[in-house]
């Protein structure tokens, strides 16, 4: 039997001098990381310019739509204060055409101011709600009750 093991480590031997395997240092591990990184580049490069340019467009439109909001926030808030400090009253007296009576209820001062506080609170937990729906925790509570 150990001739067979002695034919084997022969055999063992005799290819391991043929077979030149090369030192791998540093320098070949440069070498790869150069040629994938030049393999990716070209592959890269016009994606990134891609995501790029679709990120600044949307970043446009998000500022255009931030400056429309900020300009009737405004126009609403000044229309507010002027007519609460200044004294502007917008009239809601329409014109009637002859020969048709129409009456418009009579709705008492405490009842407006009633309804107007209400409707206020219900628009403000509303708005709230929606820009909550946007926001991380919005979509975990949309898919847990989904």
């Amino acid at each position: 039997m150990t001739g067979k093991h002695d034919i084997e480590a022969r055999l063992d031997r005799s290819l391991r001098h043929q077979i030149e395997v090369p030192q791998l240092d540093r320098r070949f591990d440069a070498a790869v990381w150069a040629r994938i990184e030049a393999a990716e580049a070209p592959a890269t490069q016009p994606r990134v310019a891609a995501e790029s340019a679709r990120a600044s467009n949307a970043s446009r439109w998000l500022a255009i739509s931030n400056l429309i909001g900020v300009l009737v926030t405004l126009g609403i808030v000044g229309y507010f204060v002027l007519r609460t400090y200044g004294g502007i009253d917008v009239s809601m007296n329409l014109p009637v055409p002859a020969g048709l009576d129409v009456e418009v209820p009579m709705i008492s001062d405490a009842r407006v101011t009633q309804v107007v506080s209400v409707l206020g609170q219900v628009l403000g937990v509303a708005a709230v709600l929606f820009g909550l729906s946007f926001t991380s925790v919005g979509r975990r509570l949309r898919a847990s009750l989904s």
